[in-house]
C-alpha cells in the first residue's frame, strides 16, 4: 500500500527550479564543448584519430543539448505537479469542509540552492610542442642518397609523420577535463536537492520522480567520467607524440651525422664511394628504426580510438533518460 501523500510545496518548487537550472547548466556545457572542441585536426602526427574523435565530440555535444532540454522539461514537470497538488488539495478541502493537508510556507529549503561552480573554466595548453624537424641542406642530401641506395623516403616515411599541433590537442584535453568538473558540480547539486526533497515529499509521485532523477544522476556521473577519460586520452597522446617525435628527431640527427661522415670521404676514388654506400646503408637501418618507433605510436593511437569508441556509449541517445511527460 502506498504511503499517504505529503508534500511541502515551496520545497517542490525549489526542487523543480534546481532541476531546471541543471538543464541550463548542461546547455551551457554543450556550448562550451562546441566552442573549445571545434574539430580534431591536430596535424599529421595525430591524424589517425581525427575521424573517430570528431564523431565522438559531436555525439557528446548533442547529448549535452539533450540533457539540457530534458532536465529543463523535468523541472517544468515538477513545478506543474506542485501546482496540481495545490489545486487538488484546495478542491478537496472545499468539497469536504476540511483544512488543506498540503503545506506551503513560501520558502524552499536551502538545499535547493546550487553550490560550487557549474561553469567550465577556460582551457590551457600546458605548453606542449613538438621538437624542431628542419635540418637544412644536409637533410636534403641525405634523402637523395638514401633514395639512391634504394632506401625508404626519409621525408614521407619519417619526418612528415611528426608534424602537427599538439598544443591544440593539449588545449582540448584541458577543455574536456574542465567540462567533466562542471558536470560533476551539476550532478552534485541534483544529488543534494534529491536528498532534501525526499524529506518533505512522500507518495507514489515522489517515488516515481525519485527513481527518474536517480537515472539522471547515474547518467550525469557516467558522462563526467567519459569526459575525464577523453581528457586523459588526449593528454597521454600529446605526451607520447612529443616523446616519439623527439626520438625520431634524434635518430634523424644521427642519420645526418652518418651521412656527413660518408660524404666527407666520397671524394676518394672507389674507396670513398664504397664507404659512402656503407654509411648510407647504416643510415637506412636507423631510418627503419625510426619507422618502427612511429609504428609503435600508431598502435597506441589505435588503442585510444578503441577507448574513444567505448566512451561514446555514455552519450548515445539510448543511454540517456527518456524525456518526461508534462502533467495534463
Amino acid at each position: 500500500m502506498a504511503a499517504e501523500l505529503s508534500v511541502e510545496l515551496a520545497d517542490l518548487r525549489g526542487w523543480g527550479g534546481q532541476v531546471g537550472r541543471s538543464g541550463e547548466d548542461c546547455a551551457a556545457l554543450a556550448a562550451y564543448v562546441s566552442d573549445h572542441v571545434p574539430d580534431g585536426d591536430f596535424g599529421r602526427i595525430l591524424s589517425l584519430i581525427t575521424g573517430d574523435y570528431e564523431s565522438m565530440a559531436r555525439t557528446v555535444q548533442q547529448a549535452l543539448v539533450t540533457d539540457g532540454q530534458r532536465l529543463d522539461r523535468t523541472g517544468d514537470s515538477l513545478r506543474a505537479v506542485g501546482r496540481r497538488f495545490a489545486e487538488t488539495d484546495a478542491q478537496v478541502a472545499q468539497d469536504f469542509g476540511v483544512g488543506a493537508r498540503i503545506t506551503d510556507d513560501g520558502s524552499a529549503a536551502g538545499a535547493f540552492s546550487d553550490t560550487g561552480s557549474t561553469a567550465a573554466s577556460c582551457p590551457s595548453t600546458g605548453g606542449a610542442a613538438l621538437p624542431e624537424v628542419s635540418f637544412g641542406w644536409l637533410f636534403d642530401k641525405a634523402c637523395e642518397l638514401i633514395d639512391w641506395v634504394g632506401g625508404p623516403d626519409l621525408r614521407s616515411w619519417v619526418t612528415d609523420q611528426i608534424a602537427g599541433d599538439v598544443g591544440k590537442a593539449s588545449l582540448q584535453a584541458s577543455a574536456w577535463g574542465h567540462a567533466a568538473d562542471a558536470m560533476r558540480a551539476v550532478e552534485g547539486n541534483l544529488a543534494r536537492g534529491e536528498g532534501a526533497i525526499a524529506q518533505t515529499w512522500h507518495g507514489d509521485a515522489a517515488t516515481a520522480a525519485g527513481a527518474y532523477l536517480d537515472q539522471w544522476l547515474a547518467s550525469l556521473r557516467s558522462q563526467a567520467s567519459g569526459m575525464d577519460r577523453v581528457s586523459g586520452y588526449l593528454h597521454d597522446m600529446v605526451g607520447q607524440a612529443v616523446d616519439m617525435a623527439q626520438v625520431v628527431v634524434d635518430i634523424v640527427k644521427e642519420v645526418l651525422s652518418i651521412i656527413s661522415a660518408g660524404w666527407s670521404m666520397a671524394a676518394i676514388p672507389i674507396y670513398g664511394e664504397i664507404k659512402l654506400v656503407d654509411k648510407v646503408k647504416d643510415a637506412i637501418k636507423l631510418v627503419n628504426d625510426a619507422r618502427k618507433v612511429i609504428t609503435v605510436f600508431w598502435n597506441a593511437l589505435v588503442m585510444v580510438i578503441d577507448g574513444i569508441t567505448m566512451t561514446v556509449h555514455a552519450f548515445q541517445a539510448e543511454s540517456l533518460p527518456a524525456a518526461p511527460s508534462l502533467p495534463a
